[in-house]
C-alpha cells in the first residue's frame, strides 16, 4: 500500500500492484527448489556404487650380493737421505812479492851542430873523384859480465855511498828559527828512496822527533839534496836509504 496527500490536505491509501507479482515469484521459487531436492534423493536410490579398485601389490627383489675384500694397506718407505760433502777448505797461496820498479836514468840530450850549407861555385863544378871504399865495421864482442857482489862487497858498497851523502843532508839542513832562540836540538831518522841516478823518489819520518820543527827540517833537507850517481859496483836500480837527521842551533 501506498499514502498519498491531496491538495485538499486529506490523506488516502491506494494499493500497489507490486505486491501480487513478488508472491507469484515466491512461490514458483519455492516450488522449483522443492522438486530440486526430490530430484536429487531419488538419483542417489537409484545410482548403483562405484567400483572399489584394489590397489596392485609392488614385489621388490633383494639379491645378496658379497663384496671383495679391501686391498691391504701400503706402508710408504723412507727415502734415503744422501750423505753431506764433504767440503775441503783449501788454503790460498802466499801472495806473490811485487817487484819494486826501477826507473832508469833520463838520456842526457846531446846537442846537435848546425848543419853548414855550401853554395856551389858559378863555373863548372869540378868532378869529385869516387870515395874509397868504407872498410868494414870489426866486430866488437862485449866483455863478460862481472860477477857478483858477495854480500859484504854490497854492504861496503852501500856504506860508502852513505858515507857521501850524510855530508851532504847536513849541508842542506835548515835550522829553525824557534830552534836557534831556545838553544834546543833533536834527531830524526828519515827513510827515502834513491835512484840509480842521485834522484829522492820519495822520503818520510819514521823515527820521529818530539820537536815537529826538527822532524820538518830533517824532512826538508833530504826531500832537496840532490845528491850524486850510484858508484861503479853498486847495483843499478832503486834503493832505500834510513839515515838519521840530528838538528839543532849548532848543527850547520
Amino acid at each position: 500500500m501506498a499514502s498519498m496527500i491531496t491538495e485538499n490536505g486529506t490523506f488516502t491509501l491506494m494499493p500497489q500492484p507490486k505486491d501480487h507479482q513478488f508472491k507469484y515469484a515466491l512461490s514458483a521459487a519455492v516450488a522449483v527448489e522443492i522438486i530440486l531436492v526430490l530430484g536429487l534423493v531419488w538419483y542417489g536410490q537409484t545410482t548403483p556404487p562405484p567400483p572399489v579398485i584394489k590397489p596392485k601389490e609392488h614385489v621388490i627383489a633383494v639379491q645378496v650380493v658379497s663384496l671383495p675384500p679391501p686391498p691391504p694397506k701400503v706402508i710408504p718407505q723412507p727415502k734415503p737421505v744422501p750423505p753431506k760433502p764433504v767440503v775441503q777448505h783449501m788454503t790460498p797461496p802466499p801472495p806473490r812479492p811485487h817487484p819494486r820498479v826501477v826507473i832508469p836514468p833520463k838520456p842526457v840530450p846531446v846537442p846537435t851542430p848546425p848543419v853548414k850549407t855550401v853554395t856551389p861555385p858559378a863555373h863548372k863544378p869540378v868532378p869529385v873523384p869516387p870515395a874509397p871504399p868504407v872498410p868494414p865495421k870489426p866486430v866488437v864482442t862485449p866483455p863478460p859480465a862481472p860477477p857478483p857482489l858477495s854480500a859484504a862487497q854490497t854492504a861496503s858498497l852501500m856504506g860508502r855511498y852513505v858515507g857521501l851523502l850524510r855530508p851532504m843532508i847536513q849541508q842542506n839542513l835548515h835550522v829553525p828559527a824557534e830552534l836557534r832562540a831556545m838553544g834546543l836540538k833533536g834527531k830524526a831518522t828519515v827513510q827515502f828512496e834513491v835512484s840509480p841516478s842521485g834522484k829522492v823518489l820519495w822520503a818520510k819520518i819514521i823515527d820521529p822527533s818530539p820537536l815537529s820543527a826538527v822532524n820538518r827540517a830533517a824532512l826538508a833537507a833530504v826531500e832537496s839534496g840532490s845528491f850524486p850517481p850510484f858508484l861503479k859496483k853498486m847495483p843499478k836500480q832503486n834503493t832505500i836509504f834510513q839515515i838519521p837527521v840530528e838538528v839543532g842551533a849548532r848543527s850547520n
